[in-house]
């Protein structure tokens, strides 16, 4: 068996713990996990309509934002949904975080992970 495919099967059969970084948003801090390819993906595939067309209330950002956060924070709490008057967990962030410079915190951690982490590091050091 090739070293290369020996390195994907261990790591496939890992239980891998994602990375995570924590940043800070409104003066709440905001565990952020590295998304993977896959959710990604799936990201985009719910922010379309079945026939291709975006959706109308939330995009494929949001969507990252909701799947990156969702172990810290409880999307999907009928409360909040309510109080926002959303029918679904990924119309929240840019509701939730009405400020713009809110909102890109959140939004570069996930989108921009490794260099959002080696920012804070470089902060941590200073």
């Amino acid at each position: 068996m090739s070293e290369k495919l020996q390195k994907y099967l261990a790591a496939g059969t890992a239980a891998a713990k994602p990375e995570q970084i924590e940043v800070t948003v409104n003066d709440d801090k905001w565990s952020v996990r590295r998304l993977t390819t896959m959710d990604i993906r799936r990201a985009y595939e719910v922010s379309v309509n079945d026939d291709g067309s975006p959706t109308e209330t939330f995009n494929e950002i949001d969507a990252m934002i909701v799947k990156a956060t969702e172990h810290d924070f409880e999307w999907n709490n009928t409360e909040l949904l309510k109080a926002y008057s959303c029918t679904n967990k990924n119309e929240l962030p840019p509701r939730l975080f009405s400020d713009p410079d809110h909102y890109s915190i959140l939004s570069k951690a996930v989108r921009n992970f490794q260099e959002t982490k080696d920012e804070l590091m470089a902060e941590a050091k200073n």
